[in-house]
């Protein structure tokens, strides 16, 4: 669904596949809440520099949910704790990360950053600059494939195929039929 979403925008290729790799860096980081807007300002900072779909990106962050949000940065986690030290259990984790309403979520970022700090920060940096990288390719092939294959662009759509008569047909007998049928109106 959110796939056929950003396939569907209409812009060039390089701009939506630019905004679907910017916003899979940001959803793959610990930054639920903000992710939106960490988008919308990320485009205000960098719209001198270079342009991205903006809609592809919030499109985007959505892959970070509250479904996902556990797994993502529990895979984060364990990524930084290659370079960082870290023995958190995955259940002490899940636990940190169930909060309610906009008190609890202020609360939850705040343990995250105390407790997991350091190994989540630098595993999502990691993660997330792995994962956009992937999908800035893969997404320009999918949506240069995909704005190819529009209705109405190809020879094989039936539905706005136009048939061309295999006599050309006389202006004045195209006249007498129009007039015919105009006439055949009225009665």
């Amino acid at each position: 669904m959110l796939l056929r979403s950003i396939l569907m925008l209409d812009d060039s290729a390089h701009s939506i596949a630019l905004g679907t790799a910017i916003g899979m860096f940001i959803a793959l980081t610990p930054t639920v809440g903000v992710q939106m807007l960490m988008v919308i300002c990320f485009a205000f900072v960098t719209r001198p520099l270079f342009r991205f779909n903006q809609i592809a990106s919030l499109i985007t962050v959505y892959i970070s949910n509250p479904l996902t949000l556990v797994p993502i940065y529990w895979f984060d986690y364990k990524v930084g704790t290659y370079y960082v030290g870290g023995s958190m259990t995955q259940k002490d984790f899940a636990r940190i990360l169930e909060f309610e309403g906009f008190s609890g979520w202020w609360e939850t970022i705040k343990q995250l950053m105390l407790d997991v700090g350091s190994p989540l920060i630098i595993g999502s940096l990691i993660v997330a600059s792995f994962f956009a990288l992937v999908t800035y390719p893969i997404m320009l092939r999918l949506v240069m494939h995909f704005q190819k294959k529009e209705p109405g662009d190809g020879p094989d759509d039936t539905k706005t195929q136009t048939v061309i008569p295999h006599k050309p047909v006389e202006a004045e007998q195209n006249a007498k039929s129009v007039h015919l049928h105009s006439s055949q109106a009225l009665n």
